[in-house]
């Protein structure tokens, strides 16, 4: 299948800071690996070369810290962060904090697609405590738009808790 007009010409009004992986699912998911699409492929991996997402290293300017709050009623299953489309990012680091009260924490990665999940961590905090969280203690882990982190907060007293985690973009 062709790619309607050339990638350069859909993303001229871009800079490589601004193109999207949205931008480039959209604009290659029509591609075949076909003899016919050969131009079509080159154009493509030259854009993503420019735009740091061949090597699987950090994207420059794509670190942030993703957090989800939640009051004294607690969350079951809430989303924590689900990359958007075309997008795979890296979580290094986190954290779990309470702000009066004791509440647990139980994160959870969730194939979306399957729709199955596996308990990440397990974690309590009492008031004013930041505890960072267990499985980043080792390397951290990858997701995509596929995935998603989810949380459950158990209140045990009146309290607000916050999870944070560090996320890079690697793709």
């Amino acid at each position: 299948m062709k790619l309607a007009g050339n990638i350069f010409d859909n993303l001229n009004t871009k800079t490589i800071k601004s193109v999207s992986a949205t931008d480039i699912a959209d604009l290659t998911n029509p591609i075949h690996i076909s003899q016919a699409d050969v131009e079509a492929l080159e154009r493509t991996i030259l854009v993503n070369k420019s735009t740091y997402r061949l090597d699987g290293g950090p994207i420059p300017a794509s670190q942030k810290i993703v957090e989800f709050t939640c009051d004294d009623s607690g969350a079951t299953n809430a989303i924590v962060f689900t990359p958007e489309r075309g997008e795979v990012w890296s979580i290094s680091a986190g954290s779990y904090a309470s702000t009066g009260g004791t509440s647990r924490l139980f994160l959870f990665i969730k194939d979306n697609v399957n729709n199955i999940a596996m308990e990440i961590a397990d974690e309590s905090a009492s008031s004013g405590q930041q505890n960072p969280l267990d499985p980043f203690n080792a390397p951290g882990f990858m997701i995509d738009e596929n995935m998603s982190i989810l949380a459950t907060v158990a209140v045990t007293d009146s309290t607000a808790s916050a999870v944070r985690l560090s996320c890079t973009r690697i793709r």
